[in-house]
């Protein structure tokens, strides 16, 4: 095994196609690094962690956002860019399953989450302790989904490091201050 994963945030049809419900300017334009990343990933064995967002039609996040990524909708479906043959999906709901071997034999296991914090479903914690001790994190949006996941990653001791060019914020104002508060937390920064 890898002294790292690639963690995946939210990289869904509604928030990287411009035709999606929650459209992230400029998402579109990293669609071939993603590509790369995942082809680097595949065939060199390194595992992913992926989170999607998972909505019910009335979620309650709906009154922030537009809704979006509604369970089984074609915009809550991942880019194909980003999903692996056989990917594990686990609902946001405790589980009582070997993760290790669960990881072992799922090169990309889905986290599915009804909020913007991955950590809120409780089988990210449980997949933490079994997955490499660095993360390389990539996705949308950087104000939201991405920040959370890097400031949890580094809360919880695990080395993150996000790739500047494969992630992509609805402001860019609000860009900056989640990197900066990111940097602050111990979050290093590549391109």
């Amino acid at each position: 095994m890898k002294n790292f994963f690639f963690f995946d945030v939210d990289t869904q049809r509604d928030f990287i196609l411009k035709t999606g419900a929650l459209s992230v300017p400029g998402a579109e334009r990293i669609i071939p690094k993603l590509r790369r990343l995942f082809d680097f990933a595949r065939n060199n064995d390194i595992s992913i962690l992926s989170t999607m967002d998972a909505h019910p039609a009335d979620s309650p996040e709906f009154r922030e956002f537009p809704p979006h990524c509604v369970k089984g909708t074609e915009g809550q479906r991942k880019i194909a860019e980003t999903l692996l043959p056989r990917p594990l999906i686990f609902e946001n709901k405790p589980v009582d399953r070997n993760l290790q071997d669960a990881v072992r034999k799922h090169q990309q296991i889905i986290v599915e989450k009804q909020t913007l914090d991955m950590f809120d479903n409780p089988v990210t914690e449980r997949l933490l302790r079994v997955l490499p001790p660095r993360a390389i994190v990539f996705g949308v949006a950087t104000e939201y989904c991405v920040k959370l996941a890097g400031l949890g990653l580094r809360r919880r001791g695990v080395q993150t490091v996000v790739i500047t060019d494969a992630i992509r914020a609805l402001t860019p104002k609000a860009e900056k201050e989640a990197m900066e508060e990111m940097r602050r937390a111990g979050v290093e920064f590549i391109v």
